[in-house]
Order: structure tokens, then C-alpha cells, then sequence
């Protein structure tokens, strides 16, 4: 990986994955790993040039997320934080191991079901304005957009990326959260109509949410990992994912298809990370992140 430049403004950064095979590239590429206690997933702290690292396996879906990203803000007070992982494809141009740089992040399953035939309209959850005299709640918050010097670093650390991996691609847009697993043709085109949406996961969104409400600039990175759609689901993969069988160490899971190939395909927005960090001196306005508050109701 790239090294940090002389002279740069250290930085305290959290970096979240729901599986250790999405975390586990990082930690084999920054220094000083060491485990530190955590009420929620598992938490370590590592170096990488000047910076200090924060690198939390929080589990899967929003609820673990949004858990593990609030006591790492709580602890350690990070100054910008990264959500790294795979993502379903709902973009027909993205193939697997391309790289998404979520330009904002959404909440695809939040919203009312209503009427016959079922209808669903999208919209967001109320979260309390903590300076409101009377507890008010905000309107509906569905949408949360990463922080604009976040994008800037992503972008170029992108195009030094792709000289080195032409056959890899980089695209920004949305990316649409919730707690199913989509493998679905039908609800990947609903997602993808109604929220423009290029990849669906299971996190991000309530990784955005929590950092928002904290106001601690973010960014969400997926790199792909299927096409979210019938034809990607085996019988194999299907009982994986709905197993209650507990997943212990990176080694055990290396006999498991399944888990090769997120070990594999994760490494790819681990590096953008990695890749990003190296450009936020030249792309992060510390005194300036106003904009990482911007959101929009759906």
C-alpha cells in the first residue's frame, strides 16, 4: 500500500466491515495490531503512517452496525469513519470485484406496506434533534450523503487504483440498505427504480445514520460481490447464509466457497480504503465538514 507523506495532520479513523473476512486485508496491511475491549463485535487498533486506526467487525445487518458503530464513536472519538465490504450488483455495467464509493446511502426497506395488491411507499425513520427544547423528532431521514473531501480522496485514490487494476472498475452513486439478503430479480429492479441505487447490502445505511447523527464525516465503499439476482443464489449459499452455524476463524471459512469468495472480492474496497487515507491531506478540509451533515428526506 501506498505510505502516508511527510508532514501530514494524523487523524483517529474508524473503519467498520460486518465480517471478518471484510476486515481481515486491513489488518494484514497497517501496523502496531493489537485487540482492544469492545461491548459490541470486535475491535482492534492499529497504525497506518502517522494515523491511528480503529478497525471493528460488527456483524451483520443494520442493527450490529449501528451498535458497534455508536461505541466506537463513543470510545475513541474517530475523526472519519469508513464502512468496507461486498455488495449485490443492481447496476447490469458492474461485474464482480468492481468498486462502488457510495455518493450517499439509503434505506430501501424502511417505509408502510399498504392495500391489495401490496403497495410499498419508501420513507425514512425519525431521529431526535437533540437541540430541539421539546425532544422534537426530524422529518423522515432516508438518505445520507458522504462527506464531499471523503469523495474527493475516494475518487483519486480511484484513478491510482486503476492503473495498476484497468480491469476493475470504480463508480459512485447510491447505495440502498436493508435487512434482507436480496437475490431476487424482481426486488433488485424495485430497488434499483425507486432509489437509482447501483449495489444493496445489509449495513450501510445504518452505518451513515449513526455517523450523520454523530456528525463525523463518512464514507461507504463496497466492492461487488454477486449480481443480486436468482441465478446468484445456489442451494449451497442459501443454506450458508440462513445457517445459525456459528463462523469462527478466517481459516475455517476458507473451505467454504461462499466465504472465499467475500475474503476475496472484500480485499478490493479494503484497498480503496487504504488508498483513500493516503489522499485525505491533499482532499479533507479537517476544519470544514459541515457538508458530512447533509441529508435528505425520502
Amino acid at each position: 500500500m501506498a505510505k502516508q507523506k511527510t508532514g501530514e495532520t494524523p487523524l483517529r479513523i474508524g473503519v467498520l466491515g460486518a465480517l471478518v473476512s471484510e476486515i481481515e486485508p486491513l489488518l494484514g496491511w497497517v501496523q502496531h495490531v493489537r485487540r482492544i475491549p469492545t461491548p459490541v463485535g470486535l475491535l482492534y487498533q492499529a497504525s497506518y503512517g502517522e494515523h491511528e486506526l480503529f478497525l471493528g467487525v460488527a456483524g451483520t445487518q443494520k442493527t450490529n452496525t449501528a451498535a458497534a458503530l455508536q461505541a466506537l464513536i463513543t470510545g475513541y472519538s474517530p475523526d472519519v469513519l469508513f464502512f468496507t465490504g461486498v455488495a449485490g450488483s443492481l447496476d447490469p455495467e458492474l461485474s464482480l470485484n468492481d468498486v462502488v464509493l457510495a455518493s450517499s446511502v439509503v434505506h430501501h426497506d424502511a417505509g408502510v406496506l399498504y392495500g391489495s395488491p401490496l403497495a410499498f411507499h419508501p420513507f425514512g425513520p425519525r431521529i431526535v434533534d437533540e437541540a430541539s427544547e421539546h425532544a422534537a423528532l426530524w422529518g423522515r431521514v432516508n438518505r445520507f450523503d458522504s462527506d464531499s473531501g471523503l469523495l474527493r480522496a475516494a475518487r483519486q485514490a480511484a484513478i491510482k487504483l486503476t492503473s495498476s487494476a484497468p480491469d476493475r472498475k470504480f463508480k459512485e452513486g447510491v447505495i440502498a440498505t436493508g435487512d434482507q439478503v436480496v437475490f431476487s430479480s424482481e426486488k433488485r429492479q424495485q430497488i434499483r427504480d425507486q432509489f437509482e441505487a447501483l449495489a444493496v447490502e445489509t449495513e450501510g445505511a445504518a452505518f451513515a445514520q449513526v455517523a450523520w447523527t454523530n456528525k463525523v464525516p463518512f464514507l461507504v465503499v463496497r466492492s461487488i460481490s454477486d449480481d443480486a439476482h436468482e441465478q446468484s443464489l445456489s442451494p449451497e449459499k442459501l443454506e450458508r447464509i440462513v445457517s445459525a452455524i456459528a463462523i469462527h476463524t478466517p481459516e475455517e471459512e476458507a473451505g467454504n466457497e461462499l466465504a472465499r469468495t467475500i475474503n476475496t472480492v472484500a480485499e478490493s474496497a479494503a484497498a480503496l480504503v487504504l488508498a483513500t487515507i493516503d489522499e485525505l491531506p491533499d482532499h479533507l478540509l479537517l476544519n470544514g465538514l459541515a457538508d458530512s451533515t447533509d441529508s435528505e428526506a425520502v
